[in-house]
């Protein structure tokens, strides 16, 4: 697990909005402190030296409680994509 960053916002359609110290792959899982699971990436943008990420949250997450809590990225492998033949 790596410190992704804090919440900075929730979305007017309701996904969090994260100041990260560094840009994640897209769909990596994202958790808490505990390891519950928040929701996944869906979006990076901004400047590289300090990128936002936009995640999609899971299940029954109380989004206003988020806000201002870190937020980690559970590393995982490449998402099955080396199955593939070449091409």
């Amino acid at each position: 697990m790596k410190v992704l960053g804090t919440v900075q916002e929730v979305t007017f359609d309701g996904k969090l909005v994260i100041k990260a110290a560094f840009a994640p792959r897209l769909r990596a899982k994202i958790v808490d402190n505990r390891k519950r699971a928040m929701g996944t990436v869906r979006r990076v943008f901004g400047p590289v030296a300090a990128p936002y990420v936009t995640i999609e949250p899971s299940g029954g997450l109380n989004l206003l409680a988020t806000l201002g809590k870190q937020v980690y990225v559970e590393e995982v492998g490449n998402y099955g994509k080396d199955k593939r033949r070449d091409r």
